[in-house]
């Protein structure tokens, strides 16, 4: 397996935890409900600080995958995952190469999922990708309530059930993507959807969150055992 696939993988387990940088952007003119409503859920997201996850991914029929845990974003993003690959086209070489379940570790400056010995082996025996996020990137959930502030249609769907829990629904559609949020009565995210095209095919996400406030932890791995991601680019395939 030649490195574009690993690229692949470790791309993979990063949306699948919804930790993408959404950019900046002017918020248009709404329903001010909603504003405030999405206003409000960004706020109290940001000041709890940490939740614990249950993500679930596709990206046309390559790849699906399931990962749970706890992420801290108070102070730096800190935490573990649990991430089982689940179905797709890629399944197998993935399970191959980077295991199933796999764990993914979420540090400040990075975050590393940990490969199998198959990898190790084309890599100079280290198991762990290290993935750095971008410069300013915000690593929260309420980097998606700010995406949908930033729509030009947000508007309330309803009030639903989500897992036992009353909320109130919002969708609308910012930097190519569809985004939809459910919101509790105590204005904490519970669940978020996010779709978008890629040139992999559709991509889906959905994020369930739980228990605000929760502990979570994370260890960096040893530096001997570490590969960069754009090493794991670089890299030409064995001929």
């Amino acid at each position: 397996m030649n490195g574009r696939t690993w690229v692949r993988y470790a791309t993979v387990c990063l949306a699948v935890a919804g930790l993408v940088s959404c950019g900046t952007h002017e918020a248009p003119k709404r329903d001010e409900s909603v504003t405030g409503a999405l206003k409000a859920a960004r706020s109290q997201v940001a000041a709890a600080g940490s939740a614990r996850i249950e993500a679930t991914s596709s990206t046309g029929t390559s790849l699906s995958s399931r990962s749970v845990g706890v992420l801290r974003w108070s102070g730096g993003l800190r935490g573990t995952l649990r991430v089982t690959t689940t179905g797709g086209s890629m399944a197998s070489s993935t399970r191959l190469m980077g295991g199933s379940p796999s764990q993914s570790r979420f540090l400040p400056d990075a975050y590393y999922t940990r490969m199998t010995d198959k990898f190790a082996a084309l890599s100079d025996g280290k198991h762990w990708i290290r993935y750095p996020y971008d410069s300013g990137a915000d690593l929260s959930p309420a980097a998606s309530l700010k995406l949908l502030l930033s729509s030009g249609d947000a508007r309330e769907v309803g009030r639903e059930t989500v897992r036992g829990v009353r909320a109130t629904h919002y969708t609308g559609s910012a930097d190519g993507q569809r985004v939809d949020v459910w919101i509790d009565r105590g204005h904490l995210l519970v669940k978020r959807v996010q779709r978008a095209d890629t040139a992999s095919g559709a991509f889906s996400g959905t994020v369930h969150y739980a228990d605000y406030g929760a502990r979570a932890s994370a260890e960096r791995p040893p530096a001997r055992d570490t590969v960069d991601f754009k090493d794991v680019v670089d890299r030409k395939p064995a001929a």
